[in-house]
């Protein structure tokens, strides 16, 4: 009975055919297909989130000398800023006067649209050992307003415009007004740096890497990149290409940058100068002005040295957006 039942059982069961050598090798090729496919897929989105994630970002600063002056509401201030995609501020901070309620109100829409501020001091007499006391008085009447206000209504950094080689003595005795000014530098850092935490940056012109520090195989702009986190360059020319464009006389400092793991911000100019007109955007249409800092943003994409641009300064900018907007 059993065995009977064993072999009806037999009998019942469906027939399987085996494939053939050919279909299992189609079968597995085309599984082979996908998963290298899907490898392939998943192995280009972890590429793509990675290069998101680790982008450099890059600054677009502009310089606000007088806030107190300027005859517009903070909104309208930062919606210019946004819209010309500023991200930094550096904010005259002044030693006579500091408005603390209006700087306050300020750096808080600042920051409510991402855009950081930096405190803007300067004086080509802050080179001098003799003046010490003014720095020292900067340094305090910002870290002190950061102390009265909340984390979003703080500077981000403090950023000096010192110039001194605007100071007769510089034609007279160069050499003794460098090694006052990198004292006065070193005092200033340390300054900064103690008890709260507060990025530094300056403004120095092209040429500062042509000047050498009396007695020693360097020069000056390495001695300042090598010191603060990070410095803006007066490369005033309206022209991004040729011997004597932006992109020739910002590139020794963007390459002394990128050995010393810093970067440059490369500064341009549009307010009317003297000076001759080469060295401003001041008579050029925005269009024009913005084809020339995008030629010089995109060849400088991805250099480790190169951290972005300036425009100085923000009431001329302004000015010669709104009143050239339609050439």
């Amino acid at each position: 009975m059993s065995c009977l039942m064993l072999n009806n059982d037999k009998k019942q069961r469906p027939f399987k055919k085996e494939g053939s050598l050919f279909e299992k090798s189609v079968f597995s090729l085309f599984f082979t297909m996908k998963g290298c496919l899907a490898i392939i897929t998943v192995l280009i989105i972890l590429l793509s989130i990675g290069v998101y994630f680790n982008q450099k970002s890059y600054e677009k600063v502009t310089w606000i000398w007088d806030l107190e002056e300027l005859n517009e509401s903070d909104e309208d201030l930062i919606s210019f800023a946004k819209k010309q995609g500023v991200n930094l501020v550096y904010l005259h901070v002044s030693l006579e006067e500091f408005e603390k309620e209006k700087v306050q109100s300020f750096i808080e829409k600042a920051a409510e649209e991402e855009i950081k501020v930096y405190a803007l001091g300067g004086d080509p007499y802050w080179a001098l050992t003799k003046n010490q006391d003014s720095l020292d008085e900067f340094v305090s009447i910002v870290k002190n307003y950061n102390r009265q206000v909340s984390e979003e209504e703080r500077f981000q950094g403090i950023h000096v415009d010192i110039e001194p080689y605007l100071l007769p003595k510089w034609k007279s005795d160069q050499e003794d007004v460098i090694n006052q000014w990198l004292d006065n530098m070193n005092h200033l850092t340390k300054q900064v740096k103690s008890d709260v935490e507060l990025n530094i940056s300056g403004d120095f012109p092209f040429w500062i890497y042509k000047v050498q520090i009396p007695g020693e195989d360097r020069n000056v702009g390495e001695w300042m990149i090598s010191k603060l986190d990070s410095i803006t360059i007066m490369a005033y020319r309206d022209f991004a290409e040729g011997k004597n464009g932006i992109k020739s006389i910002s590139s020794p400092l963007i390459e002394q940058a990128a050995n010393h793991n810093k970067s440059v911000v490369i500064g341009v100019n549009v307010i009317k100068t003297n000076e001759g007109s080469h060295t401003t955007f001041y008579d050029t249409p925005p269009s024009v002005m913005k084809q020339e800092l995008n030629q010089l943003e995109n060849h400088f994409a991805g250099h480790p040295g190169f951290g972005g641009i300036a425009v100085h300064d923000y009431r001329s900018w302004k000015s010669n957006v709104h009143n050239r907007i339609y050439e």
